[in-house]
């Protein structure tokens, strides 16, 4: 009777713990999936990366050497890679868009998608880099502060490059 409840006890814990275990580590799979296919992008493209951010299925990095943004974006395993020069770049502006609804009697706002906006000073077209889009994520992860940061990076690189041209 021991060892039989002793045994129900065993596979129990097992039939738990064993597809928790394989979650994870499938997990951790598609993690180092998406980093490599990111580090392999930027081997490829010859950019010596300085800052850096990787969320959901997003990078983003500056090459301060060459002065360049690159975006990369992973869908159905496919990456879109977008290098922008930022010497070019006249305005970076952030688009946010919400949707506001009444919840409870209350009126709430969602946020709905959120991009940062390039104009150039060569080029009449405007580039948009997603940060986030209801359709594609579930649920935000600071976009707002992260897309503040980049901004403000970008912002300052332009700045610095600006500094740096009258003295050579």
């Amino acid at each position: 009777m021991k060892i039989s409840m002793s045994v129900m006890i065993i596979f129990t814990t097992l039939f738990c713990i064993i597809p928790f275990a394989w979650f994870i580590l499938l997990g951790k799979m598609n993690t180092r999936k998406k980093e490599k296919q990111f580090k392999d992008a930027i081997k490829d493209n010859h950019l010596l990366i300085n800052i850096k951010e990787q969320w959901n299925n997003n990078f983003i990095a500056i090459d301060a050497s060459k002065n360049i943004l690159m975006f990369i974006k992973l869908s159905n395993n496919e990456a879109s890679i977008l290098k922008i020069d930022l010497n070019q770049i006249k305005s970076c502006q952030i688009n946010r868009q919400t949707k506001d609804f009444k919840k409870e009697n209350k009126m709430e706002t969602e946020l709905q998608s959120l991009d940062l906006e390039f104009a150039f000073l060569t080029k009449e077209e405007i580039v948009r880099l997603n940060f986030y889009d209801i359709k594609d994520d579930f649920s935000e992860e600071f976009e707002m502060k992260r897309i503040e940061k980049w901004q403000a990076l970008i912002q300052q690189s332009k700045l610095n490059v600006r500094l740096i041209k009258p003295a050579a």
